[in-house]
Formats: C-alpha cells, sequence, structure tokens
C-alpha cells in the first residue's frame, strides 16, 4: 500500500537516500541520482538536508566508551511521569540498578536456546540452513520435530532468513501472533504490547489465535499489531531491520519508542521522566553504535536534556 501523505511518502524516500549513502558513501553513481532527486523538486532537497541534519547531530558527541560501563543488562526504559524529589529518584533508580544487576531474568534465561545481552548482536544458523540474526537484548526458543519448525521470539527483535521447504512451514511465534512462511526474509520485533513484522522479500502470513492479520504480507509491507488492533503500511524494503547496519529508523515515532530501542544499546539504565518528551515524535536516522549520542539528538529538538550520574545511569528530561 502507498501512503496517501506526500509529506511522509518524501520523508522516507529521503530517510531511504540516506541509508543507502551511509551504506555505500563513495559510490559516485548513487551520490548523482541523489542529486538529481534533490534537484527535482525544493521539497526533495529540504527533505534530504533535514534528515542529514539529524544524522550530523548524532556523531557531534562523542560515545561514553564500554570500558567505563559495568556489564550489560536488560529491563531498560522506565517511565516517571510525575516529578519526586530529586534525591529519592536518584537513590531508587541506583537501587533498581543494583536489583537488575544481581537478579537477571531467571525465567527468560531457561526458556530461551539463544540470548543476546544489551548491545550485542547475533548470528545463528538453525538446523535447517535457515538464519537467525539476533538484536541486542534479544531471546529465543527453537523447536524443530519432524512436521514443523517452530522459533519463538522471547524478547527483542531478529531478522529471519528462512531456507524454502514447502513441507515443513516455518513459524516465528511472538506475544500471541504466528508468522508463517515458507522461505523469505523478514523482521520480527516484539516489544511490550506490541509486535512488528516488516518483510524485505517473499512474503509472509500473520495470524493471533482467532483471525488472519495478513493473508500474504509482501516485500516492502509491515504490519504493526498494537493492543490487539493490526495496521498494515509501506516502507522501503531496504529499511527492514536497519539495526542490522547499525541505524535507527524513524518516521515520526514516537520519542519514548526510540528511548526503549537506544536503550538496548545502552549498557546502563536510561530513565525517560518526562511523560510529555515521550509523546514528541521525531523522523530522522541515528547511529546505534553512538547510543548516547542517538539519546540527545532525539530529545535535543524539543529540548530534551541528558543527564549522566556516573556509568549506570541516564536520564532524560525536559527543562522545567
Amino acid at each position: 500500500m502507498t501512503s496517501a501523505d506526500p509529506a511522509a511518502s518524501r520523508r522516507d524516500q529521503a530517510l531511504d537516500w540516506l541509508l543507502r549513502i551511509q551504506q555505500a558513501p563513495h559510490d559516485a553513481q548513487l551520490r548523482a541520482e541523489l542529486a538529481q532527486w534533490c534537484a527535482s523538486d525544493t521539497a526533495n532537497a529540504e527533505a534530504y538536508g533535514k534528515a542529514e541534519r539529524v544524522w550530523r547531530l548524532t556523531g557531534q558527541v562523542a560515545p561514553t566508551t564500554a570500558a567505563q560501563w559495568p556489564e550489560p543488562q536488560s529491563a531498560k526504559v522506565i517511565e516517571l511521569p510525575v516529578r519526586k524529589q530529586r534525591r529519592w529518584w536518584l537513590g531508587a533508580a541506583v537501587a533498581a540498578c543494583l536489583m537488575v544487576a544481581l537478579a537477571p531474568s531467571l525465567s527468560l534465561r531457561l526458556q530461551s536456546d539463544y540470548r543476546t545481552a544489551d548491545g550485542e548482536t547475533r548470528s545463528i544458523t538453525l538446523a535447517d540452513g535457515s538464519v537467525v540474526q539476533m538484536d541486542g537484548d534479544t531471546a529465543i526458543a527453537v523447536d524443530y520435530s519432524a512436521g514443523h519448525r517452530d522459533v519463538r521470539l522471547l524478547t527483542g527483535q531478529a531478522f529471519f532468513e528462512v531456507a524454502p521447504d514447502k513441507n515443513k512451514p516455518f513459524h516465528v511465534r511472538a506475544d500471541g501472533l504466528r508468522v508463517t512462511v515458507t522461505g523469505t526474509a523478514f523482521n520480527v520485533q516484539l516489544r511490550p504490547g506490541r509486535v512488528g513484522v516488516d518483510v524485505q522479500h517473499g512474503s509472509v502470513r500473520v495470524e493471533d489465535q482467532a483471525h488472519v492479520l495478513a493473508a500474504a504480507l509482501t516485500a516492502g509491507q509491515r504490519l504493526r499489531y498494537v493492543d490487539g488492533q493490526a495496521q498494515v503500511q509501506a516502507f522501503q524494503p531496504s529499511q527492514a531491520a536497519a539495526w542490522r547496519q547499525g541505524q535507527l529508523i524513524a518516521d515520526r515515532t514516537p520519542v519514548r519508542e526510540l528511548v526503549e530501542e537506544l536503550a538496548r544499546h545502552v549498557p546502563g539504565k536510561v530513565l525517560l521522566r518526562d511523560e510529555a518528551l515521550g509523546n514528541k515524535r521525531v523522523t530522522g536516522v541515528y547511529d546505534l553504535l553512538k547510543p548516547e549520542a542517538a539519546l540527545r539528538a532525539v530529545i535535543t529538538p524539543h529540548g530534551g536534556k541528558v543527564h549522566s550520574y556516573g556509568p549506570w545511569l541516564l536520564v532524560l528530561e525536559a527543562p522545567r
């Protein structure tokens, strides 16, 4: 399907151009094609310029080195909509960090066959030759039997390149949803209260426990399942699982969702203390290899600040 909003479509194209340029910075032909696209419409040039400015802002702040942080943990983002006494919430946050460090999720560890830590990515080749690329803070369970191939996404997100086998359908299960394929490449993201499926090529069938949500979700289509409601949108297939290239793409995405994603790449805890700031929407391409700088780039246009409290805690808030 095609977006009915010309501005949204132009933003999406600008983000796609920026992503392609970042992946092939020395490709003269690609740069010539970009110049032609920008010259064809001043609105195109403005959209690309805005995307490029956000990317430059991401790189302006040097990231904290990994050596300064403790071992990475999960359970990353906490929203505190009501302002509390500074000493109280800081003490509580530090205590929470210590609890996370001392009491990791034993249940998740017991259920999963493969797991990644925050900021870690991993590629797994399954018994049939299918490949699963796991993002940070991701866990999967694998169940292969004579009649089926099942992978359960317990948390996080993963990109699947499925080896074709018409006699053994490949299923990915995530929080009540089942994605069925015979051979294709797609990304599945599981977050609290929502699931996302992005198809890079081929097609998949998506259903919940009672309904077929998409009989044939094809290349360039994404399904978002939020609080029991499904919506299918169009996107550039080259943007599927951009996290594999160390990039996070936002198109009018709520700040809180971007903070949640970036927090998975920060080996510490991130607190978002301002509900209004979390509801703001941003568009841009952000560098996952520089997550603290990316956090600043996300919230700075809306007046937000990032405060660092030692190597364990980043606090995001708007000035009062």
